[in-house]
């Protein structure tokens, strides 16, 4: 394997319709992808059977989470969600928001 550097500013999209997502990489134990959400958008609650990261790139959001009332995020924030506690991230800003999300691999 051979060392990546992965610009965002060239990678990020957005859609009008729903929010962008992409995998930027994996391997057999992990997965990065590149969330792009205009305002309004959201990834709605969900779980998993690992920890799943989030770090906020650009722009700003609300992390929602069944263990606690929903927090604002903006740039530089790295939100841990440990293995099956509902989580989710809404877009009530009026900017763009963009996340890097690291999930076990197969999660």
């Amino acid at each position: 394997m051979k060392t990546l550097i992965l610009d965002i500013q060239k990678l990020k999209k957005f859609s009008d319709e729903k929010r962008h997502h992409e995998t930027l990489w994996a391997d057999a134990h992990s997965t990065i992808k590149l969330i792009c959400m205009k305002p309004g958008q959201e990834i709605t609650t969900h779980t998993h059977h690992g920890n799943h990261i989030w770090i906020v790139m650009e722009g700003k959001g609300e992390f929602l989470s069944s263990d606690k009332e929903p927090q604002g995020i903006d740039i530089g924030k790295i939100v841990i969600v440990p293995p099956l506690v509902e989580h989710g991230i809404r877009n009530a800003a009026k900017e763009n928001l963009v996340l890097a999300s690291i999930t076990a691999a197969g999660d």
